[in-house]
């Protein structure tokens, strides 16, 4: 509670007027600016259109000619590689593969920068927060969970791509290959392998380069991942705060101003109500208004489901495929590999349990829903309304999911199953 009140009163003093204003946001749009996907034009924003048009398609080129150079380095030094070291190669090119499917799913469709204009200019709980106190503290809660998960981000952001960098370059150092002749008898290691015009396995110099290259393209690599996973967990965040304002509503629905009590035969008592007319229609008004709600709420979540979707497809496969390479090149247990492969073993098993659980957020709330709308006082109405109210559960009877290209439901037992494939995968790899 303390971070909160500190978040919101330093907030309240810098005048926030629209989400864009908040920290978390204001970090995501920074990132987001690097790798040319921010919504500047939707979102009434000065747009450097040249520069993010050059960007764009300098960034798909790049990508592209790093995917070809992986697959040229594969061949040329096939004969060469043990199975640990193609493995190596094998998940760079898949990460390259996640890379290029969020530059055409997203950084080039229209739809992907409607929907964030959506989101930042309607959808955000930014813009209900003052309907209730329950409305101020959901949108609390979740200004919270989405101002530490950018900072948690932004924290593997920060160490990821060093740890990743500088093990291949300790190895080198302790190996003295940067002493003159030191690679007589071995290379360089590389944190990433493609095939150059020039030598980058036993030249100094060329080494120099293909590292200098190696730290941008990880740079830009982990932003990707990681500031396109941000962007839809904030917006799934908002879902799940907007289905939990709908349920308390409909627990808190208004009873009837007055209330008979019935004495039945063996002294019993019970208890009749019904709405008054000014009540129905006022009744009717907010039965309504829960309705619209609710229908908002699974237009936008169709939506996102339909732009992310294939972005979603495309990064459970590579869960699929990265996650049995990785336990394969960690069954080694050399200290060396651990040091190289464990973390990053670590870090994508974590990020498929986290996106998943984060959408198991929207399903597990809405499947609340259908008790919340049966919580009405639906026996103090009259027939037309409770044929409203009918209506009201049949529309919550199917949760809400985020679905990848409306097939699969994203959550927790999809991750589970991408789980259990990968250990089967290894298991079946190692006893060959």
């Amino acid at each position: 509670m303390g971070l909160k009140k500190f978040l919101f009163e330093d907030e309240c003093v810098k005048g926030i007027t629209a989400p864009t204003d908040y920290l978390y946001v204001k970090l995501l749009r920074m990132s987001l600016r690097i790798i040319a996907s921010w919504p500047h034009k939707e979102l009434g924003e000065k747009d450097p259109v040249i520069l993010n048009t050059f960007l764009k398609y300098f960034y798909l080129a790049a990508t592209s000619a790093c995917q070809f150079g992986s697959y040229l380095y594969l061949r040329t030094y096939n004969d060469e590689l043990t199975m640990m070291e193609a493995g190596h190669s094998y998940l760079m090119i898949m990460m390259t593969f996640i890379d290029i499917s969020r530059i055409v799913t997203l950084t080039f469709r229209k739809k992907y920068r409607l929907i964030c204009k959506e989101f930042f200019t309607k959808m955000h709980l930014f813009y209900f927060k003052d309907i209730s106190e329950h409305a101020m503290e959901t949108h609390k809660r979740v200004h919270l969970m989405s101002h530490l998960f950018t900072l948690w981000l932004i924290f593997q952001m920060v160490f990821g791509v060093p740890l990743f960098n500088l093990i291949p370059m300790y190895y080198n150092y302790a190996a003295g290959r940067f002493k003159p002749g030191g690679t007589q008898n071995s290379t360089f290691e590389h944190s990433m392998y493609y095939e150059y015009p020039f030598d980058t396995l036993r030249d100094i110099r060329g080494y120099i380069v293909a590292n200098i290259i190696n730290w941008i393209l990880s740079c830009l690599c982990v932003t990707w991942f990681c500031m396109c996973d941000l962007i839809l967990s904030l917006m799934v965040f908002n879902i799940w705060g907007h289905l939990r304002m709908l349920i308390y509503t409909l627990y808190h629905f208004p009873r009837p101003s007055i209330e008979t009590t019935i004495t039945i035969e063996g002294g019993l008592t019970v208890t009749s109500a019904k709405y008054s007319d000014e009540e129905t229609l006022e009744v009717f008004k907010k039965l309504k208004e829960c309705v619209n709600y609710h229908r908002r709420i699974v237009e936008f979540n169709s939506q996102v489901s339909d732009v992310f979707g294939p972005m979603l497809v495309c990064y459970y496969l590579y869960h699929q495929t990265s996650g049995c390479l990785l336990l394969l090149e960690c069954s080694q247990m050399t200290a060396p590999v651990l040091m190289r492969y464990l973390p990053l073993t670590i870090v994508c098993t974590q990020q498929l349990i986290q996106l998943s659980v984060i959408f198991e957020l929207i399903g597990t709330e809405s499947e609340k829903l259908l008790n919340a709308v049966y919580s009405v006082p639906w026996e103090c109405m009259d027939t037309s309304t409770r044929k409203f109210v009918s209506f009201f559960l049949m529309n919550v009877r199917e949760p809400i999911h985020v679905k990848a290209l409306g097939i699969a439901n994203v959550g927790v037992t999809t991750m589970a199953a991408i789980l259990r494939t990968s250990l089967s995968y290894f298991t079946f790899l190692r006893s060959i």
